[in-house]
């Protein structure tokens, strides 16, 4: 079957313009970055209806959907960060994360707070929020000049957070382990959607090596430190506060369970279609065998008019 790529631009600006024709696209989803990104670059024969200059503007709201003989999936919805002045024109934009960064943070302080009451106390805009697991921060103090910033700051102590699209609406979701169902909608296979699996590994849980450091600053300013996992392994260091040394390892061995699993890791090239989000449960079968279950930790959509339509899937955990 023959499949030609069809692509939908929108940006409102001052007025709505519409591209059908785009010469690339390229999406970064990833569940270990505060920011998803998209960078558009517009064919060169663009009319801009007698427009002295290109109409479009830093924070102009972006749409985009791509697929194939004109079915279309909503891929990308975001914000321009930048637009560029030479031809052909590149548009560089991020996804709702652009108005946390806008938004100045509340300078609250805490003897002992809740991830969800501390999220709950800012101002988010209305935006959806998800809270995974109990993360009880303890004593925090907010420091940051923006809730981006905030959220940045959380990252630093092991809290992760970035926004996942929901039913076409960008859900802030929080947490340390993102455990949702086991249940899978899309299988990936050698020979049928898959194109490229060399990046693709099975590990052993024990095979990995890897030592995790947890340190807590109690209200007295003295830490505590709590270390886990193989000394002789990759190194990682995770902060808290006001965590007793039971809590904080129970935290350091949580995040070593999440980076320490039997199954498979790496990446992987796919078609453009089904488009695969980041939190996505898919079942891996390479040459025939099924290797589980795993929930993708990044994708990276690249839409090409002359190299085609793929899509570069990094497995995280498996789940199944």
């Amino acid at each position: 079957m023959y499949l030609k790529l069809s692509a939908k631009i929108e940006v409102k600006s001052t007025k709505i313009w519409t591209f059908e024709k785009v010469s690339s696209v390229e999406i970064t989803l990833d569940s270990e970055s505060l920011t998803d990104t998209c960078v558009i670059k517009l064919p060169k024969k663009i009319k801009w209806q007698n427009e002295a200059e290109i109409p479009l503007k830093r924070g102009d709201a972006v749409s985009v959907w791509l697929g194939y003989n004109g079915e279309l999936e909503l891929a990308f919805t975001g914000y321009i960060r930048t637009v560029g002045f030479k031809n052909p024109v590149v548009i560089t934009c991020e996804n709702e994360m652009f108005r946390l960064k806008q938004i100045e943070a509340k300078k609250l302080s805490y003897k002992s707070v809740t991830l969800e009451k501390l999220l709950k106390e800012q101002d988010l805009g209305g935006r959806a929020v998800k809270v995974f697991g109990e993360q009880n921060i303890g004593q925090y103090r907010v420091t940051a000049s923006t809730v981006a910033g905030l959220l940045g700051n959380l990252k630093e102590n092991g809290i992760r957070s970035f926004f996942r699209m929901e039913n076409g609406t960008p859900v802030l979701y929080c947490g340390v382990l993102f455990e949702k169902e086991k249940t899978h909608k899309y299988v990936f296979a050698t020979g049928i959607n898959i194109t490229k699996d060399e990046q693709l590994e099975y590990q052993s849980a024990e095979d990995v090596r890897l030592w995790v450091k947890a340190i807590s600053l109690q209200p007295n300013n003295k830490k505590i430190k709590v270390e886990v996992g193989d000394k002789d392994g990759e190194k990682r260091t995770i902060h808290a506060y006001n965590k007793t040394e039971k809590e904080l390892k129970a935290w350091a061995e949580q995040e070593l369970k999440r980076l320490k699993q039997d199954g498979l890791t790496g990446s992987f090239t796919a078609f453009g279609s089904p488009m695969i989000n980041k939190l996505d449960n898919i079942a891996i079968k390479l040459y025939g065998d099924r290797k589980g279950i795993y929930q993708v930790e990044r994708n990276v959509i690249k839409y090409d008019t002359g190299n085609g339509f793929r899509q570069e899937i990094t497995i995280g955990g498996r789940v199944g």
